[in-house]
């Protein structure tokens, strides 16, 4: 993943995946019917042991769940979960899927281990429309009987962007609930100030992990433009007795993020600096200026010109999307 917007999102993303019980609430909620009748959701862990070399790591964020299949306790299916936090579609996601799961598989024979199925499942968090389509599609100039020696890659792929907030709110466990609506955020900043009172809604009065909740306002602060005054404008709005609790937590976020001179909003007047999250908007939206010019096969002086970056930025933002080598 590439510094900045990417990691922010990315970090928060595992956050919400790597507690066992909230990735399963998105699971038996998003998976096919078939896959949620035949795995044993319930003996889902995290693994931590990486697959993954240093050039990897920058398209994957490695987290791995080993799921059982029901009625048989001694096979195991490795699902990966890919976290893709571009700003665009990515054409090349399923060949770094196949180098996952192979260099997988390499591993596991090179340590005379057992190989387990690999279930690819894409998340995908861009504003764009995006039809992920099939290997062969990379192949266009050549002809099918010459296409059909391309592998084919089965995947599940879930595009935030396609999914409601209603249907996101009927996922078992609220935290999760709240979390992946929380990562809507950045498709449309507009709605943000309703999401916020969704999510406040969502939290149990009682539940024993408010911390989490903190961690959603930060990163939801973070990621958007709304400002302290608008946050505490909305929790007012939330009746008794949820209120109360909320205005505690809300309090304690922003008083910790001004000790720790974090700036988490837009404040009233003149600020010192500029909001990272601000910054980071503009930032990925000069990516996406960059990449859907290179697309439409707009020549390289054109597209600093349009996206005003230097030659070396543009270069680089095309590297870092395996536009160009």
């Amino acid at each position: 993943m590439q510094d900045g917007v990417h990691n922010i999102h990315d970090k928060f993303v595992r956050e919400s995946f790597s507690d066992p019980v909230r990735a399963i609430a998105f699971l038996e909620r998003f998976l096919p019917d078939e896959m949620i009748n035949n795995l044993d959701l319930p003996t889902l862990r995290v693994l931590q042991e990486s697959y993954l070399n240093e050039a990897l790591k920058e398209h994957f964020s490695d987290l791995v769940f080993e799921i059982s299949l029901k009625n048989n306790a001694d096979t195991k299916t490795d699902i990966s979960i890919l976290f893709e936090h571009k700003s665009s579609p990515d054409k090349h996601v399923l060949i770094q899927v196949g180098h996952y799961m192979f260099a997988h598989w390499v591993k596991c024979l090179a340590e005379k281990k057992k190989l387990k199925v690999i279930i690819p499942m894409i998340y995908y968090q861009g504003k764009k429309e995006w039809t992920l389509a099939d290997l062969s599609s990379l192949f266009d100039s050549y002809p099918d009987f010459i296409k059909n020696y391309i592998p084919t890659l089965n995947y599940l792929f879930f595009a935030l962007n396609t999914i409601s907030e209603d249907k996101i709110e009927t996922i078992r466990d609220t935290m999760m609930a709240a979390a992946v609506i929380a990562q809507k955020w950045r498709i449309n900043p507009v709605k943000l100030q309703a999401d916020f009172e969704r999510i406040f809604r969502l939290f149990p009065l009682k539940d024993p992990n408010w911390n989490f909740l903190e961690k959603i306002v930060v990163y939801a602060l973070n990621v958007s433009d709304i400002t302290e005054e608008v946050l505490a404008e909305t929790i007012k709005s939330i009746p008794q007795p949820i209120k109360d609790n909320i205005m505690t937590t809300y309090d304690r976020i922003v008083q910790k993020n001004r000790n720790e001179g974090v700036q988490i909003g837009i404040q009233k007047g003149k600020i010192e600096g500029k909001i990272e999250g601000k910054i980071e908007g503009k930032i990925e939206g000069k990516i996406e200026v960059v990449l859907n010019c290179f697309d439409q096969g707009i020549d390289l002086a054109m597209i600093i010109n349009i996206a005003g970056l230097s030659e070396a930025e543009v270069i680089s933002i095309l590297k870092e999307h395996n536009r160009i080598k």
